[in-house]
């Protein structure tokens, strides 16, 4: 025998349990997603769109995979993949992507004669995907170089036949590196070079003197400075040299 009165059962236990089961069916339909929150059409997701590299030396050759799928209800197509200057880019999978596919783009970058700097590259994906049709991929690193060179170009200015000019680069062998410097040269037959050790340096700080020479022929000149190395990276240095001869008085 139940131990609560029958008018009880019916005023009080059954309107609780009819709000449990109103409760309960509440969150059973919020827990499903609406029909319109589902993507249609194509839709593309990468894993990341940025890959750092870090520090890496100069010359050498960078390379990086950028995955995605295709998380929509159609045929995902990649129209075209574009890379800024300096890069390469690669569809490795096909262009053609069905619903719940996967995808890989390669991106290779050369390091070799950039200068020292946080690299930034871009690569651009054109899909047809309707929300992004174009996703922009960044790759970044810090180029460690082989030589650090103060200047990368000597302009002497506009100089009178008869007079001498100098200018001086300070070229600079990180403390990492186990290159020298071996001979210096110059293309232009007005300009002369020499090449002369930093003192205290031990041998990883060395003075470029460039000069024009005061019987240099009017008019504008220009050329290299070259610099040999025991670099296999950077087997030579060349610094622009140019000037402009003016007739003398």
């Amino acid at each position: 025998m139940s131990p609560y009165p029958e008018e009880l059962k019916t005023l009080v236990w059954e309107p609780l349990m009819q709000r449990f089961l109103i409760l309960l069916f509440a969150v059973a339909v919020a827990a499903i997603p609406p029909l319109q929150a589902q993507e249609k059409g194509a839709k593309i997701a990468f894993e990341s769109t940025t890959h750092d590299f870090g520090k890496v030396s100069e010359g050498a050759a960078l390379k990086h995979i950028f995955r995605f799928s295709n998380k929509g209800s159609e045929t995902l197509e990649i129209i075209r993949v574009d890379s800024s200057c300096g890069c390469t880019s690669a569809l490795l999978s096909k262009n053609k992507i069905p619903p719940g596919n996967s995808g890989e783009i390669e991106v290779v970058i050369a390091t070799k004669d950039l200068p020292a700097s946080e690299l930034s590259k871009t690569v651009s994906v054109m899909s047809t995907d309707p929300k992004q049709p174009v996703v922009v991929l960044t790759l970044t690193a810090v180029v460690e170089p082989e030589f650090v060179i103060s200047e990368l170009s000597i302009f002497f200015g506009n100089v009178p036949r008869g007079q001498e000019v100098t200018s001086e680069i300070l070229v600079t062998i990180p403390a990492n590196k186990p290159f020298k410097l071996l001979e210096a040269s110059s293309t232009d037959a007005n300009v002369t070079v020499k090449l002369e050790p930093v003192a205290g340096s031990n041998g990883k700080q060395f003075k470029v003197i460039a000069l024009q020479k005061a019987d240099a022929a009017e008019g504008f000149h220009n050329g290299a400075i070259v610099i040999k190395t025991t670099s296999p990276v950077k087997p030579e240095l060349k610094i622009p040299v140019r000037g402009l001869v003016l007739k003398g008085k």
